[in-house]
């Protein structure tokens, strides 16, 4: 399944267990590590696993306000709250009126319907009346020694997002200690770039993921600068694809669903055992485009994945669930 189905599927779930859902089964039934979902659910979405939970649970209870006789307070504790003020507040929240003022017209207006996903072609998709452009320029699999990633982590930089970090990278000189090493860089990195962001450990919809590298890659035993960290990478088979876009939110927002589907597609699967990314920032196909002012840019992707042997089993498993 692409990821638009495999969320119309988590999405089956969600609705099937409304009032149960547990958030590990997530990881069960997509055999993602349950952080890394909810931020690729975030992304096809355009809003967080949690929070679209909790606007169907208020909007099924204003659906059961308004067409059966049960008291507020047994329609709020069914909801997940442990309190009728506390539903009262969450409620007026959503539908701009307390539960005993809700009409059948304010309902019909600030409802929160199920999500449906369907496919247009095979470069965007149209998700609750929105075009999401995107397009994979090139991909390809290949073998990747083991090898050494130095460079600046959030957490020792002290910073939370992407922007900030390859601030200081540049900031304080990093790519250029970096670049002082060049005889030391992995045979495979034949062209020119700036620096790599390295992203690994999702732990949920929002963050980077506990690990953030902003650098570069190099052989083992290399060397690793005073104020740097070190990553091992390792060894084994990899995705390299090149994602074009208007702008770096829109590649960051769709190479994962685009290249997640490609390798399915052409008989692999993402590895999440050993699951990363690595945004690989080229001069050529990047830095240049972006400081001349191009209308699009590309930016090249790699990330783990293995031969898929099987894969009708893993969905026949995820069937059987529901």
């Amino acid at each position: 399944m692409n990821c638009f189905e495999e969320t119309e599927f988590i999405i089956d779930y969600i609705e099937n267990s409304i009032y149960d859902v547990d958030i590990s089964d997530i990881s069960r039934l997509t055999g993602i590590p349950c952080g890394l979902y909810q931020r690729i659910f975030s992304y096809v979405c355009g809003i967080s696993f949690t929070e679209y939970i909790r606007k169907r649970r208020l909007s099924i209870a204003g659906f059961e306000i308004l067409n059966n006789s049960d008291y507020v307070i047994d329609i709020a504790m069914k909801s997940g709250y442990d309190s009728q003020s506390s539903f009262t507040r969450a409620f007026k929240e959503h539908f701009g009126v307390p539960p005993t003022r809700l009409t059948n017209d304010i309902y019909q207006r600030r409802a929160y319907g199920r999500f449906s996903f369907h496919s247009n072609d095979e470069t965007y998709y149209v998700m609750k009346g929105r075009r999401i452009m995107a397009d994979i320029v090139k991909i390809e699999y290949s073998e990747m020694d083991e090898r050494m990633l130095i460079g600046i982590s959030k957490t020792e930089a002290g910073v939370k997002a992407a922007p900030e970090l390859w601030k200081v990278y540049f900031e304080g000189e990093f790519s250029e200690k970096l670049g002082r090493l060049e005889e030391y860089q992995c045979d495979d990195m034949t062209e020119d770039y700036i620096g790599i962001g390295y992203a690994a450990d999702f732990i949920d919809d929002k963050s980077l993921g506990s690990e953030y590298v902003v650098g570069r890659y190099f052989k083992c035993g290399t060397f690793v600068p005073e104020n740097m960290v070190c990553r091992i990478i390792p060894k084994g088979t990899v995705v390299k694809a090149q994602i074009k876009g208007k702008n770096i939110d829109d590649i960051i927002y769709n190479s994962y669903v685009l290249i997640n589907d490609m390798v399915q597609k052409n008989g692999y699967k993402l590895d999440y055992n050993n699951f990363y990314w690595s945004e690989v920032y080229t001069y050529e196909r990047y830095c240049n485009p972006a400081n001349n002012g191009a209308d699009e840019l590309i930016l090249d992707w790699y990330m783990p994945c293995i031969k898929e042997r099987n894969p009708d089993i893993k969905e026949k498993e995820k069937r059987d669930v529901l």
